[in-house]
């Protein structure tokens, strides 16, 4: 997920304006999810607006709904998953993940935000195996390399 906003420290009103953009967004979008409810791209934008005005709750909401509406939603289980971490349900997370890597096999981010969260849980087996899986994927991504050597 992304960062979420802060105070604006420069004094020139950009966070604000910000915030206004992003209200917008989340304004526009829930209007197209109401015009078009079986749209789950729509849902899954909206999701990334509630994010980016830090809203977690609903974000995970409309991801629900996205991945409700589209089970094959890479990217929405993938940011569901992160969404979940968040709020501390690593095993909803962890599924979530799942579901992502099985929707986009070619992505090595999804077993390696799974091997993160198995890591600080712990589960050291399942984070080298999630790691592993990620090599498979792109041999040359670094993160989780450096995740692997350190799980030994």
């Amino acid at each position: 997920m992304g960062p979420q906003l802060g105070a604006d420290s420069s004094g020139d009103g950009r966070s604000a304006s910000v915030l206004n953009r992003n209200a917008e967004a989340v304004a526009q979008l829930e209007l197209a999810t109401k015009l078009d409810p079986r749209n789950a791209e729509y849902a899954y934008k909206l999701a990334l607006a509630w994010n980016e005005v830090g809203d977690t709750m609903k974000t995970i909401a409309a991801l629900e709904k996205a991945v409700g509406l589209d089970p094959g939603h890479a990217r929405a289980w993938y940011n569901l998953g992160l969404a979940f971490n968040l709020v501390g349900r690593t095993e909803d997370a962890l599924a979530a993940l799942v579901h992502a890597e099985s929707a986009a096999p070619a992505d090595p981010r999804n077993p390696y935000a799974r091997a993160t969260i198995l890591a600080r849980l712990g589960r050291t087996n399942e984070a080298r195996q999630a790691a592993q899986r990620s090599l498979e994927v792109q041999p040359d991504f670094v993160a989780a390399r450096d995740l692997l050597r350190s799980l030994h």
